[in-house]
């Protein structure tokens, strides 16, 4: 049946994502150990109507694929719960995505940024909802209050793209809708403020599971309904800008301020006026120089080097010959490049929530209200918040539990597992091959071999 479908798709003329496995999670404040962040350091606009380097990692189940409509990912049945995930961190920035939720009772469609110590920025969806969305935030996985998430009008969030932007600042943080700030959110809060390099996150998960905590149904709008299913959400646009600059970004202690981040060969906001004139340009249709994504340097870093091994290896011979190996080792190379390349058609997770929130469970279930609040109007008006049981969205579980053949799928085609890519072959070609890859015909195989040898 998920072949059907997929064969389905593929002729309505989309392409299926790519699946490649997140590196594990190290929380820098637990341990240290943990490897310095990919920074992404400059500004990108990513249009996904096909799959994007900057977008790698596939994980949850369910379907991913590239539409003219952008990114459909979809929650086909139980325990599918399809999420995507950047390569890179920010350092603070802002990012806009111009998205349609997912509808229907218990289907809950998110975007965010994470940390590696649990700071975390949210926009999320409920399917039965037409007319709101949820802003909530996490500092350091602290889930002791549940007062933190605010509703906000939309019109069909569901039935319409409409543009969320998060803009993160060292000083605040602000929500936005089409353009509208909707909610301010200060460093002084009392509750923490997200201060640490965070990636990017989105997919759509069943919070109706029956076997989630009554909390959860509830705040999902009610127990999902799977013969209902497929149900998409939509994402067509997201523009991304790194209000810092550099290669990556490391924590020196255990502090968790943003004080404490390094950026390496770069500067912790150093690159803010930029990254707001990228803002503008990329919103406009312009484009920028941009960084290479960490899915595609490697390979590219990966080629060079086997390219110039096996270049180096043979230099005894003449500057033609060394050329023609390098290019057939480079066509060789590109060629087994593309048929490692795992597609990842339906990662089956064996959970009842996907892998969408570090702290989904223990989120504020919050009852829907009409009245959109900012962080400096709580202090004279009441909260919309409601206390609640824990979300038990298990995110962890969700990616632990996936099928084996799925997971090795998935392995296959991440630079940052910790088997990485399949290496492509280092074995030489024959000379028909060589010479076809300098422009030789078969006609000139004779004078091409006399030369070799007399080189040799």
């Amino acid at each position: 049946m998920v072949q059907l479908k997929l064969l389905s798709l593929l002729a309505a003329g989309s392409s299926v994502a790519q699946a490649a496995t997140a590196p594990k999670a190290c929380n820098p404040l637990k341990a240290t150990s943990c490897s310095p962040d990919t920074a992404l350091g400059t500004s990108i606009a990513e249009d996904f109507t096909k799959d994007s380097p900057w977008f790698p990692y596939v994980m949850g189940g369910g379907l991913v694929n590239y539409t003219n409509e952008g990114l459909a990912m979809t929650l086909d049945k139980r325990y599918n719960n399809p999420t995507l995930q950047s390569d890179f961190y920010i350092m603070y920035g802002k990012v806009e995505v111009e998205l349609k939720a997912g509808p229907g009772r218990g289907v809950i469609s998110s975007f965010y940024l994470q940390s590696d110590d649990l700071d975390e920025l949210d926009i999320e969806w409920v399917g039965s909802d037409n007319t709101q969305f949820q802003s909530n935030y996490f500092s350091k996985g602290n889930t002791t209050t549940y007062d933190r998430g605010q509703f906000h009008g939309v019109d069909s969030p569901v039935d319409k793209f409409h543009n969320y932007t998060l803009d993160w600042n060292v000083d605040k943080a602000t929500w936005a809708l089409d353009g509208q700030v909707v909610r301010t959110l200060t460093n002084d809060s009392s509750e923490g403020y997200p201060q640490t390099p965070m990636f990017i996150k989105m997919g759509i998960w069943a919070g109706g599971d029956p076997d989630n905590a009554p909390g959860t149904i509830e705040w999902a709008g009610g127990k999902i309904d799977y013969s209902q299913a497929p149900f998409s959400m939509y994402v067509k646009r997201v523009v991304v800008t790194d209000y810092s600059s550099g290669k990556k970004y490391s924590y020196q202690g255990q502090s968790g301020s943003w004080e404490s981040i390094e950026a390496e060969d770069g500067e912790v906001l150093g690159r803010a006026s930029q990254a707001n004139e990228d803002y503008s340009v990329l919103n406009n249709g312009g484009q920028i120089s941009s960084a290479t994504p960490r899915s595609l340097s490697s390979t590219t870093s990966s080629s060079k080097s086997q390219s110039t091994s096996q270049s180096s290896s043979h230099s005894m011979n003449s500057t033609t010959t060394s050329h023609s190996m390098n290019s057939t080792t480079t066509s060789d190379i590109k060629t087994s490049s593309s048929s490692n390349a795992t597609s990842s058609h339906a990662l089956a997770s064996k959970t009842s929530s996907s892998d969408q929130s570090s702290n989904s469970e223990a989120r504020s279930t919050l009852k829907p209200t009409s009245t959109s609040k900012s962080k400096e109007d709580e202090a004279t008006s009441s909260s919309t918040s409601e206390v609640s049981d824990s979300k038990s969205a298990s995110g962890t579980a969700a990616a632990a539990a996936s099928d084996s053949s799925s997971s090795s799928a998935s392995a296959s085609a991440s630079d940052s597992s910790s088997s990485g890519s399949a290496s492509p072959s280092h074995d030489l070609q024959p000379a028909s091959n060589v010479a076809a890859a300098v422009g030789f015909s078969a006609n000139s195989l004779p004078f091409f071999a006399a030369v070799v040898a007399l080189l040799l």
